[in-house]
């Protein structure tokens, strides 16, 4: 999509006359340093580099002399004069034109013309036959919780919107923010709607977008995995990302470069279906954004490893604080709902760190319809448990005592050690509005004296090591009110036979410790490196066999990875358009998110086996039968996102029907960083999506 050329950065300064940039070919100037990019109309006028270059000597002398004779007046950003989308079915324009909307001229603009899209006509009812192409513009650019702008606003929780003030939970802190907000303004689109999204990148360092939960498969390069499907946007370019959205659900975007989504660089993108597709729309009244909870554990200043707190939608107690919860010196997001009514929420763990979190609402219980975007069979619920980026959406029928309560989430693992919680506000209609719930977040947390009747759903602690095959794979809520993530009922039927034979890869999370003490974290017993071309884009220009490795070719090496420090560019081969099955063990006591890009799978078995030396020859367990599976005919829940238990496993299925490379990797943001992570590249080259080779110059 992108041509990107650090020496060309002067020369575009001197191009923003029009009537030249308009002819030049998009995909020479797409992200250029003054990133300016053209409609796909006007994109094919002109195709040949010596009339590029011809045009840039034209430019030059023009612009010289006008500059001679009187200074340019100044130009301000605005957003564009057109609507941001236009109908495809509407007549008149063809659908072509709707590229005329969008911003082509980032030479100068105003940060102060961004914000949200509450008034985006993508925001609409979703009609059969009615698909849009949807525009937007993002800026990420550094911020600060409680920052300069913040005046009134910390006094005033009224004022905060009008100063742009993230308050955050009262400790000034640098974030990065995407149009002045942490969390990011959501996105919102129907199921199969065109999505073009301007990337402006304020950093500065390079960034990238990833869009978790699409599947891309006629669009590969827009995956936003940096040197996997593309090249990093560096500081000062802008990147248009544009791919349709085949599905529906609760899905998210996110910066997938270095801590930047620990710094707040992510945000909601909420697709949804018309009512005639939706098999749960029966079961609510509303689905409101505002009804969208993301909730991210943080760190303070620069302390990427000590977390410190837990925000939901950004907002949340100070834990530096001795004040009580219910003091209204506080800032809690606050929910609105009408008595009598049934509303659609939807929850996104931005996790960063490993903290699982456990999310309930005082008095009242969850009617729990999907996870990570793909409907289930409903299960009625007290609560639920999330690992990073996992999603649940749950139905919550507005049936109690007019008054304010607590949603609540509780922090585990590494959340744990400063008993880390976190709290919003569900107010009825009727109640006092600014008025807190009485008591504690964590007071009696389900308004019951024992734990021992409550329904609990995705519970990370997996108890026992020697439980049975039956209550291992929580197959009956009546016998076991933990209701485990593969006892959970997909909607749609698995899409292969009942006799279906797949082949099988056995994987492994775990870690290693560097001679300098550093402990490096490893997928199949190797620490990724990143490559230094983007794999997608410049896959012709190497031999796999000497740029890749994985387990198998250093072992034919004589490399015992298992016993030294294995290091390099992981990528495990997978043939295209087969039935594949992923057996990954966990090696670590502590449970890891398990995540691939491109693809959605279907989760079969999940079990801990509680013995390092069983999980290292899980292979050999698999082949004696060992290893529990859900039969061939049940409806596998679907997931992208799913955790692996401690000293325990998970054996996933899916189609490859999806060829390109494809990030794999734990999604706690430490443990992806420091080496947790490969590369599944699915089919021969030929098989993939045809992109020109980019090399930056």
């Amino acid at each position: 999509m992108t041509t990107t050329c650090g020496a060309c950065a002067k020369v575009w300064v001197a191009l923003l006359a029009k009537n030249f940039l308009r002819r030049l070919p998009a995909n020479q100037v797409a992200s250029c340093p003054l990133r300016f990019a053209m409609s796909k109309r006007e994109s094919k006028s002109l195709s040949s580099p010596w009339l590029l270059v011809l045009l840039i000597g034209l430019s030059l002398v023009r612009i010289h002399a006008e500059s001679l004779s009187e200074p340019s007046p100044e130009v301000k950003f605005d957003w564009p004069s057109f609507p941001w989308s236009r109908n495809k079915t509407t007549k008149g324009k063809p659908s072509s034109s709707l590229y005329l909307d969008m911003k082509n001229d980032y030479s100068q603009m105003e940060l102060a013309n961004f914000g949200d899209f509450d008034r985006h006509p993508c925001r609409r009812v979703c009609q059969q036959g009615q698909t849009q192409s949807c525009y937007y513009q993002l800026v990420v650019h550094n911020y600060q919780r409680l920052g300069p702008e913040c005046q009134r606003c910390q006094y005033d929780e009224r004022a905060c919107a009008a100063e742009h003030c993230i308050f955050g939970d009262g400790v000034s802190n640098p974030v990065m923010a995407v149009n002045r907000m942490v969390p990011g303004p959501p996105i919102e689109l129907c199921e199969n709607d065109t999505v073009v999204v301007d990337i402006l990148n304020y950093l500065g360092e390079p960034t990238s977008m990833h869009w978790h939960g699409v599947g891309l498969k006629r669009s590969p390069e827009m995956d936003g995995a940096p040197f996997i499907t593309q090249y990093p946007l560096q500081p000062g370019e802008v990147q248009r990302y544009e791919f349709q959205v085949d599905r529906s659900g609760s899905l998210w975007y996110h910066s997938h470069a270095g801590w930047q989504r620990g710094f707040g660089v992510a945000g909601a993108l909420i697709v949804r279906q018309t009512r005639q597709e939706n098999q749960h729309a029966q079961l609510y009244d509303y689905d409101l954004v505002e009804h969208t909870l993301m909730v991210q554990d943080i760190f303070y200043e620069r302390n990427l490893q000590d977390v410190r707190n837990i925000l939901i939608n950004g907002k949340g107690r100070n834990h530096l604080s001795q004040l009580p919860d219910n003091d209204n010196r506080h800032r809690y997001e606050r929910l609105r709902v009408t008595p009598g009514y049934r509303y659609r929420m939807r929850v996104i763990l931005n996790g960063i760190t490993n903290c699982p979190v456990e999310f309930s609402i005082e008095q009242h219980k969850l009617l729990i319809i999907s996870t990570d975007g793909n409907d289930i069979e409903p299960v009625l619920a007290d609560g639920f448990f999330l690992t990073s980026a996992e999603r649940f959406d749950f139905v919550l029928e507005a049936n109690q005592y007019v008054k304010n309560y607590w949603i609540r989430i509780r922090g585990y693992e590494m959340c744990e050690g400063r008993n880390l919680y976190q709290g919003a506000v569900l107010s009825y209609r009727g109640s006092a509005r600014t008025e807190l719930p009485q008591g504690s977040i964590l007071d009696n947390p389900r308004g019951r004296t024992s734990d021992e009747d409550l329904v609990l759903v995705n519970d990370y602690r997996y108890a026992s090591a020697n439980a049975s095959v039956s209550s291992t794979l929580r197959q009956s809520l009546d016998k076991d009110n933990n209701v485990g993530t593969v006892a959970l009922k997909s909607l749609e039927p698995v899409p292969w036979s009942r006799y279906t034979k797949f082949l099988t890869y056995y994987s492994s999370f775990g870690f290693q410790m560097a001679q300098n003490g550093e402990m490096l974290f490893q997928i199949d017993d190797i620490s990724f490196n990143l490559p230094a071309i983007s794999l997608l884009q410049g896959r012709h220009l190497y031999q796999d066999d000497d740029y890749f490795c994985n387990k198998s070719s250093l072992a034919a090496e004589g490399r015992r990875c298992e016993r030294e420090l294995c290091e390099c560019v992981n990528v495990i081969r997978m043939p295209a358009y087969r039935p594949v099955e992923m057996v990954v063990a966990n090696y670590m006591e502590s449970t890891h998110p398990f995540h691939f890009h491109g693809y959605t799978f279907r989760l079969i078995g999940q079990a801990v086996l509680g013995n390092l030396n069983d999980l290292r020859n899980i292979r050999e367990l698999d082949r004696r039968g060992r290893l529990a599976r859900l039969s061939d005919d049940s409806a596998a829940v679907a997931k992208d996102t799913v955790q692996i238990p401690g000293l325990g496993y998970i054996i996933v299925r899916f189609i490859t029907s999806n060829p390109g490379f494809w990030l794999y990797h734990c999604h706690i943001e430490a443990h992806a960083m420091q080496g947790m992570a490969a590369v599944l590249k699915v089919g021969e080259d030929h098989q993939m999506k045809t992109i020109p080779a980019r090399v930056r110059c």
